[in-house]
C-alpha cells in the first residue's frame, strides 16, 4: 500500500458547521497498517454527485480510496439534512461494486457501504459517525491485509459497522 486518499464528505464538513475528526483518525489507522504509505486527506467534498466522481476519479491511480460519509439516508429521516449521494455515485462509477446496506433500530437507522475497483483504485465508502467509521476503516484495512476479496470485504465491514448499532437491526 503506496498511496492511501482520504475524502470527506458532506455540506456540514465543507462549511465547518461539522469538525472532520474523522480523517485524523482514519489517517492514523491506515499508517498503523501501511506506515510506508502516502496519506493525503482532500478537502471536504460537498454532497454533489459531480463534485464527489470528480474527486475520486482524480484519484484512480492511488491504491485506496476511501471516503467518509454520504452513505446513509439523512434526508429520508429528516428533511432538514442533504441528501447522502456517495453510496449512489459509488455504484455508478465503480467495476464490480459490492454493496452492503445496514438498517439500525437506532442510532444511524440506514447505511450502505459500497467497495469496488476505479481504475487502478479500491475505493470504500465509511459511513459518517465516528464510530462507524472507524469500525468499517480497521475492518477493511484488516481484511485487506488477509487479501480478502471485494465480496469478503464488504461483509468485513457491514459487520464492524452493524457491532456498533447498540440495539442490533439486519444487513442485507
Amino acid at each position: 500500500m503506496n498511496e492511501v486518499v482520504i475524502v470527506p464528505t458532506g455540506d456540514e464538513i465543507k462549511a465547518g458547521t461539522v469538525t472532520d475528526t474523522n480523517s485524523p483518525a482514519i489517517m492514523e489507522i491506515v499508517l498503523e497498517k501501511y506506515p510506508q504509505a502516502a496519506v493525503l486527506r482532500v478537502p471536504p467534498v460537498n454532497d454533489v454527485s459531480q463534485a464527489i466522481s470528480q474527486e475520486i476519479t482524480a484519484h484512480s491511480n492511488s491504491d485506496l480510496i476511501i471516503i467518509i460519509g454520504g452513505s446513509g439516508g439523512g434526508k429520508k429521516f429528516d428533511p432538514a439534512l442533504s441528501t447522502d449521494v456517495t453510496h449512489l455515485v459509488l455504484e455508478n462509477v465503480l467495476d464490480n461494486a459490492k454493496i452492503k446496506e445496514i438498517y439500525g433500530y437506532n442510532g444511524h437507522l440506514w447505511t450502505r457501504l459500497v467497495i469496488g475497483k476505479l481504475g487502478k483504485a479500491l475505493v470504500a465508502n465509511v459511513p459518517g459517525p465516528m464510530v462507524e467509521a472507524v469500525a468499517a476503516a480497521r475492518a477493511l484495512l484488516e481484511g485487506l491485509e488477509k487479501e480478502l476479496n471485494l465480496e469478503e470485504l464488504s461483509i468485513n465491514m457491514a459487520e464492524a459497522v452493524f457491532a456498533k448499532y447498540p440495539l442490533g437491526g439486519n444487513i442485507v
